[in-house]
């Protein structure tokens, strides 16, 4: 009988070990690091950057306030319209110095906005319009840092004249969770200068109306929240 209970109790205490190891912490972040099983299947951000990044506070003042005194497109023709850093450009206005970091879960980088007198071709529908279109994302959160110019930011409401965003010169390929169009209705207006900050959820309508002198530069932190991969985010 001793011995009967002898070995109850031994068992007891392996099972109790055992099952304490495979809930612990340790066991948990084990399982998380072990390597993910080979699919074939592509990664989802096969080339987002490997160090870290570092922006001077001078030189994006100084990038905004050249960017702002960049002589505006007269006519409104689309394919020359966005005077930004052009001969330095790597993409919509951005340098080699200020280039976009894309990664599979954000993406943070410099933007700027115009005033366009005479109305010209709106970036992404094509209405004739002193602005850039509205966006609205599905899937991304943005954070905004006003770095120079200013003028007024719409944010929430309704979009009116609403499609869904092409992706780039596939205009036959529509992105999930991506709308564009203009003007906003409905929506909370807000004076913007440089230092301001704004956090637009996903979902929430934006839009940039930048003041006619200067236009309106800005520091963007693109969170993707999952919806889709961060390669279509815009």
């Amino acid at each position: 009988m001793k011995r009967k209970i002898a070995f109850v109790l031994l068992g007891g205490a392996v099972l109790g070990f055992l099952t304490g190891h495979l809930l612990s912490p340790r066991a948990a972040v084990a399982a998380q690091a072990a390597p993910a099983a080979n699919t074939g299947l592509p990664a989802l951000m096969p080339e987002q950057p490997t160090t870290a990044m570092y922006w001077n506070a001078d030189d994006l003042r100084k990038m905004a306030a050249e960017r702002g005194a960049t002589p505006r497109v007269q006519g409104g023709a689309y394919a020359d319209r966005n005077p930004r850093y052009q001969p330095q450009s790597q993409g919509r206005g951005q340098t080699s110095q200020f280039q976009t970091q894309r990664f599979r879960t954000h993406s943070i980088g410099t933007n700027g906005r115009f005033y366009w007198d005479p109305p010209v071709p709106a970036n992404l529908t094509g209405i004739m319009s002193h602005y850039d279109d509205v966006e609205q994302h599905e899937g991304v959160s943005d954070f905004y840092v006003i770095l120079g110019g200013g003028g007024k930011m719409v944010l929430d409401g309704e979009i009116e004249n609403r499609q869904y965003r092409r992706a780039g010169d596939l205009k036959s390929l529509l992105l999930p969770g991506e709308f564009v169009g203009q003007p906003i209705k409905g929506g909370t207006t807000y004076d913007v200068k440089p230092g301001d900050w704004l956090a637009i959820p996903p979902n929430a309508p934006h839009w940039q109306l930048p003041q006619a002198d200067g236009g309106m530069s800005y520091l963007l932190l693109k969170v993707n929240v999952g919806l889709y991969p961060g390669s279509i985010a815009r």
